[in-house]
């Protein structure tokens, strides 16, 4: 780096009063000989400091300026003391080759001469004078280096960062925690025979095979009931029904629907499947409980889903002549698909561990299964009560006595197995959909 020896500026004849100015480099550390201290008038000490960057220059064929220059006016026979606020601020490139600028931090000079000779025109002019006390600080930084406010918003992004990052790995430890407890505890009891055992002596033996069948019975009833009334039913809210106050009826009572107790789905069962509808306690009636308890999450995945769908898509389609319908079926709807199965399978994940609304709909306390055949895969029908894990934890938990805790925690770990693998095979079907669209 080059600077130049000669401010651009004429100097006039420097006005000596009885005050000194003091300069100081990088901090409060004098540099002597080259900058002997104090110096009888202002213009004398900017003069130094571009004699002294002249200099450096001269040394070294990239000089390295200080950090910051600091420049005191100061009381005859005082000594300038550290801390105070500078009264003037201005910045600088720590190399030459630029134009303009002010001085400010968003707009600095280029090279050290400039910044003197700015500043010394200013001085002649008047607009820069210092009281005793005052300072004026030159701050000297790379090019294209990041301002006091770049280097704050980075501070600020950093501690956001490292604050949620602790709050998640608050609420990720604790969980972890729990899972290999109940893993441990469960250890004993997990063997593939007691996924594929029924329960024997009361409940006080065997496995889970009878429930998890029975899981599966209505879990999977209960979505061929929900998924295409809600799937219809979230194409109906977005792309035909039109915004008035049945509209905005049934909206609120979607939102309302998702956030009853479950309990109260159970009791709603009851009255709705269990006696109006003539279905007794039985799987379907169950079912039935669950898919009204579920439709809100794959209502509002829908519709959400086909709102991702860019319009220009369905305007393209129109404009080719094709029906509403039509664009539906083969422009939004496989487009949306990835939301839709989503919404879908996280139903299916909730409805596995729910047990208030089987509870009285068609759940069971003890149902014989066949240990072998086909007979084995297929025990209950529609009209049949049946059993469920999470009924079973319940029962096994409160109503057995004898019960081995391993069997206690490895029918709990299970459960919750079943809901992580069903959460998982969303989370992937859902990538794979969406690293498909081309847009």
């Amino acid at each position: 780096m080059t600077i130049g020896t000669e401010s651009p500026a004429a100097k006039p004849e420097p006005v000596v009063d009885s005050a000194h100015y003091w300069i100081f480099q990088s901090g409060w550390t004098v540099e002597q000989p080259s900058l002997p201290n104090p110096f009888p008038s202002l213009d004398d000490a900017l003069a130094a400091v571009g004699k002294w960057c002249a200099s450096a220059a001269v040394r070294e064929p990239r000089p390295s300026l200080p950090r910051e220059v600091v420049i005191v006016r100061q009381k005859a026979g005082t000594l300038p003391r550290p801390g105070k606020k500078a009264r003037y601020r201005f910045f600088v490139i720590d190399q030459p080759g630029g134009s303009g600028g002010d001085g400010t931090e968003p707009s600095p000079w280029w090279g050290m001469d400039t910044a003197i000779g700015e500043l010394a025109a200013q001085c002649h002019s008047g607009t820069l004078a210092l009281a005793d006390g005052d300072q004026l600080r030159i701050s000297c930084r790379q090019a294209f280096s990041p301002s006091r406010l770049e280097q704050w918003k980075r501070r600020r992004e950093r501690f956001a960062a490292w604050t949620f990052g602790a709050m998640a790995v608050a609420l990720v430890v604790p969980l972890i925690a729990i899972l290999v407890w109940l893993v441990i505890k469960a250890w004993p009891a997990l063997s593939p025979a007691f996924l594929w055992e029924n329960p024997r002596d009361s409940m006080t033996a065997g496995g889970l095979w009878a429930p998890l069948i029975g899981t599966f019975f209505l879990v999977f009833t209960s979505l061929l009931i929900a998924a295409p009334v809600g799937i219809l039913a979230g194409v109906y809210l977005h792309e035909y029904a039109r915004d008035n106050w049945f509209t905005r009826l049934i909206n609120l009572a979607v939102v309302n629907l998702a956030g009853v107790p479950s309990i109260v789905h159970g009791l709603f069962g009851v009255g709705a499947f269990v006696l109006f509808a003539g279905f007794g306690r039985s799987v379907l009636a169950a079912a039935c409980t669950l898919a009204v308890m579920t439709l809100p999450v794959i209502i509002t995945s829908t519709r959400e889903a086909l709102a991702a769908v860019p319009v220009a898509f369905r305007e393209a389609c129109w404009n080719m002549g094709a029906t509403r319908w039509q664009t539906i079926r083969t422009i939004v709807l496989p487009n949306a698909v990835s939301g839709i199965l989503t919404g879908v399978i996280l139903q299916v994940a909730r409805a596995a561990g729910e047990t208030a609304p089987i509870l009285f709909t068609g759940a069971v306390y003890f149902v014989p299964v066949p240990d072998q055949g086909l007979q084995s895969f297929f025990p209950y029908s529609l009209t049949d009560r049946c059993m469920a894990l999470s009924m079973h934890l319940f029962t096994l938990l409160t109503q057995v006595l004898g019960v081995p805790e391993s069997t206690e925690y490895g029918t709990a770990v299970v459960l919750i197995g079943m809901v992580l693998a069903v959460n998982s095979v969303s989370i992937g079907v859902r990538s794979y959909l969406r690293s498909r669209k081309k847009w």
